[in-house]
């Protein structure tokens, strides 16, 4: 089990781009460059992500001039893989629009009574035919979507104007234009608008009375334009890569032959992807009815209880496996055991056991797609989120995978993470250390 270099902080050389929009916990770009390296994926290779988030590995196969196609399922997500992915955008002609959705946007504020109009009376009454008539507000979906106390009233004004900016400067141009600012939104959202953070679960922060929304938007868009910049020119010619939204157990439209698979799926625990990103998903437009996010966690691998749904069928890939169905058993006993009834802890043994057989349906789907002799590495990591009862995740994916006609070729050590906090066996107080490794496949010749 050789071990890799263990950092998961992002590397100040790799923030550009990458730092635009990330997931808590996403697995670094200097992982990625290892394994590119090691698979000896040279130029005129494609290499695939069937769970590429927020492009982590899509950006740096195109540094590398690989090829690269990215598949997910998470609308936010695929939008940040676009974005961080598209660099035939005109810095200049960004940098023109940067300024008109702020010159918007600050007379709305000052028309809304955000700040103190600095234009002579005759001038707001001539820019205030452009202005949305109504106070800027949540629809009646929105605000039920919305997670209680997420942001405070100022700031959320703020962010529905500035995305009412964005809408209107961006009516006429191509849509990655309008992509490109949505993300600078997002990232006002989550790293300082928003009354929340991650460690690594969200949690709501003290709310705040007020936040500079477009200062933090100009610094932003100003980042992001300098770092696209930088990037066409160090790369006039990058490879082509695309994004497919889809659902990696699948993989409708994907077409090969992949000569490598870089990729982390979602571990199975109660982690729920479409809430860590609720707020900005509801107000970039990517989730805005109960039924869309419905239908977003419908396509998403079955990995925590709250996307587990009446009409699942996973579960059925894995009957005759017998670690699994001895796992899932534990788990129920244990629940037996601690008097656990909820309608959540009741899932527990079925979400298991959904994720395990969609990880078998995704190596089915995948391995006709790949080239002869392909390899793939997997960075997963075992879990106790489940009353304490250990799963090791790489070693159940490994059985799984030679099933179907993968070859092992081992793991590779990736590092430690505290796990759940147990007193006594039981959920409490005492944090647990709990390793992530790579799991390495290849397809058979």
């Amino acid at each position: 089990m050789p071990a890799v270099a263990a950092t998961n902080a992002l590397l100040e050389a790799d923030a550009p781009i990458h730092s635009w929009y990330r997931f808590v916990l996403s697995f670094p770009p200097h992982l990625v460059r290892q394994y590119l390296d090691r698979f000896e994926i040279e130029p005129g290779q494609t290499v695939l992500d069937p769970f590429c988030g927020s492009g982590t590995t899509l950006v740096e196969c195109r540094k590398a001039g690989v090829k690269s196609v990215g598949v997910e399922a998470h609308p936010m997500a695929a939008l940040a893989s676009r974005v961080k992915t598209n660099w035939h955008l005109d810095p200049r002609a960004l940098t023109r629009r940067a300024r008109r959705i702020l010159r918007r946007a600050s007379q709305w504020e000052s028309l809304h009574g955000l700040s103190q109009p600095e234009v002579a009376d005759d001038q707001a009454a001539r820019r205030r035919r452009t202005t949305p008539e109504a106070e800027p507000r949540l629809s009646d979906e929105e605000r039920r979507l919305l997670p209680e106390g997420f942001l405070s009233p100022r700031p959320l004004k703020r962010l529905l104007l500035l995305r009412e900016a964005i809408r209107e400067e961006t009516r006429r141009a191509a849509e990655e234009a309008s992509e490109f600012f949505l993300l600078a939104l997002a990232h006002v959202i989550v790293n300082g608008a928003g009354n929340f953070a991650f460690g690594p679960e969200i949690y709501r922060t003290r709310p705040q009375r007020d936040h500079n929304v477009l200062r933090h938007f100009a610094r932003q868009t100003a980042s992001m334009i300098a770092d696209l910049a930088d990037v066409r020119q160090t790369h006039p010619s990058p490879a082509p890569c695309r994004v497919i939204p889809g659902d990696a157990r699948e993989l409708h439209g994907v077409e090969g032959p992949f000569g490598g698979v870089i990729t982390s799926p979602p571990y199975p625990n109660e982690k729920d992807y479409t809430r860590t990103t609720r707020v900005e998903s509801v107000l970039l437009g990517l989730v805005p009815t109960r039924e869309r996010l419905r239908q977003t966690k419908e396509t998403l691998l079955r990995s925590n209880t709250r996307n587990v749904f009446v009409g699942d069928a996973d579960a059925e890939w894995v009957r005759g496996f017998k670690r699994v169905e001895r796992l899932c058993a534990e788990i129920e006993t244990r629940r037996l055991a601690l008097g656990k009834t909820s309608g959540f802890e009741r899932l527990y043994p079925k979400v298991v056991a959904h994720y395990f057989g969609g990880m078998r349906r995704h190596f089915r789907a995948l391995r006709p797609r790949l080239a002869p002799g392909a390899r793939c590495a997997y960075v997963v990591g075992d879990q106790l989120s489940f009353l304490m009862v250990h799963i090791p995740t790489a070693e159940l994916l490994a059985e799984l995978a030679e099933a179907e006609g993968f070859h092992v070729l081992g793991t590779d050590f990736w590092r430690q993470r505290l796990g759940t906090k147990v007193r006594n066996g039981r959920l409490g107080e005492r944090s647990v250390r709990v390793k992530e490794e790579i799991l390495l496949l290849a397809n058979r010749d």
